[in-house]
């Protein structure tokens, strides 16, 4: 056998396969994570009035559709020199945080809570519908947070897939006082269901002892943005830590740009992206509480503790990353809740004046930091896109988790079968979208 082969990986967003090729004693020496797509939309961008720039990109990925949006209008604010009102800046924060706790309740329900649930089972009975046959009532559970989720998106953007209520310098309308009340309400009651949830990620991570052990342990270093009192989805700087925690450096989004180095791959369309000086670096869940060392909310910081003296801190074992998703959904949700009762301000909209300019525009994405470098003519028209995923910045860290786990499967009795399910679930730990990587 000269090599294993998963085409296609199943339960992720997007199509993808893995090449494991083995040397001439049967042993991994190499592991391949391949997507392939053409990445059209910097092209496709270029050209287009900055009024239109947003319902262009959002098309990138349908579940991470506002992500993109928020970066694009970030870069093109930076551009020009305006700074959106602060109630246009907190609704956007609202969605945001309402768009990641969807995905993360899909990537721990849909995709991944097969893999902690039945870790041995055979492929057609390690899927949500066999959960669903076993207690209705845990998917049910589990999908309400869901659609809490998605009705917190749809509230603040206008529409759950593509939202189409934020612009460049703003958003079109706020939300009213009687429909705040029933957001809040909406949050409250989900408390319990979400604390709950929290503890049973937690137990099975625990269950899952040796899977957490061996699929992905090696530390890397890391890359978020940093807030002044926890973790943020945006903010005006960008801090990369050592595998110790130590500070590799401190950037503006301009800057970070400025030191960006992207890779081509020869055996995917996945292009890998580091930063010089700073080497590479891993995003995503885990990388957003190493960076920023707790949340800064109380429920999120209280569970957090309980993690700390389980795994230790700064947390490296790729499998932990599902617990730091149910952890962001807690601050996710507190988070909603804190903007949710702040007074509603009037003014949505800063005017836009077209000219020529350079703009940086990043956001934390559910799996991870999402960068546009955007160039524009003074027609207010693109001259240059340039859009850095999530998946580009964890590639090199996610193949090497695959050959890790490769080893790990091949070294004991484990059959063919086996070392399938302990590679995708190496794989699923990622959560990655495809989708953002490849275009």
């Amino acid at each position: 056998m000269a090599e294993i082969t998963i085409d296609p990986v199943t339960r992720i967003n997007g199509n993808a396969s893995v090449r494991v090729l083995l040397d001439e004693a049967g042993n991994p020496r190499e592991a391949r994570f391949q997507a392939f797509g053409y990445r059209g939309f910097d092209q496709i961008a270029r050209g287009s009035h900055i009024e239109n720039l947003l319902p262009i990109v959002s098309r990138v990925c349908g579940g991470d559709s506002l992500f993109h949006q928020i970066a694009a209008a970030m870069a093109v604010e930076r551009a020009l020199g305006v700074e959106p009102p602060e109630e246009a800046q907190r609704l956007r924060e609202l969605a945001m945080w309402g768009q990641l706790f969807e995905r993360h309740a899909v990537s721990l329900t849909v995709h991944s809570l097969p893999d902690l649930l039945f870790p041995s089972s055979d492929p057609g009975l390690r899927n949500i519908i066999s959960i669903n046959r076993v207690d209705e009532e845990v998917i049910k559970r589990l999908m309400a947070l869901k659609s809490l989720g998605t009705y917190v998106l749809e509230e603040a953007g206008g529409k759950a897939v593509h939202p189409v209520n934020f612009l460049p310098g703003g958003a079109a309308q706020g939300i009213t006082g009687d429909r705040r009340r029933s957001l809040i309400d909406k949050l409250d009651e989900a408390k319990p269901l979400l604390i709950e949830t929290g503890r049973l990620i937690k137990l099975l991570m625990r269950r899952n002892e040796e899977a957490v052990n061996t699929l992905g342990t090696d530390p890397t270093s890391y890359l978020s943005l940093k807030g002044e009192s926890g973790l943020v989805i945006t903010g005006p700087s960008l801090a990369a830590i050592n595998a110790a925690g130590e500070s590799l450096a401190v950037l503006t989004p301009e800057e970070a740009a400025e030191r960006l180095e992207e890779s081509n791959s020869h055996h995917s369309h996945i292009r890998s992206a580091e930063l010089s000086g700073v080497g590479e670096v891993r995003v995503g869940p885990l990388a957003r509480l190493n960076v920023n060392g707790h949340y800064g909310t109380p429920q999120a910081d209280e569970e957090l503790e309980e993690v700390k003296a389980q795994w230790g801190f700064p947390l490296h074992r790729s499998m932990i990353s599902h617990v730091a998703r149910i952890l962001e959904m807690i601050h996710a949700w507190e988070k909603m809740i804190e903007i949710l009762n702040q007074p509603a301000g009037e003014r949505m909209r800063q005017a836009l004046k077209p000219a020529a300019g350079r703009g940086v525009g990043t956001v934390e994405a559910p799996e991870g930091t999402l960068l546009y470098n955007l160039v524009l003519g003074d027609n207010g028209t693109v001259k240059q896109l340039g859009i850095t995923a999530p998946l580009q910045f964890n590639l090199k860290a996610l193949e090497r988790s695959l050959l890790e786990s490769a080893r790990a499967a091949l070294g004991g009795a484990e059959t063919g079968e086996r070392a399938t399910i302990m590679l995708e679930t190496a794989i699923r730990a990622y959560a990655p979208c495809i989708p953002c990587g490849v275009h």
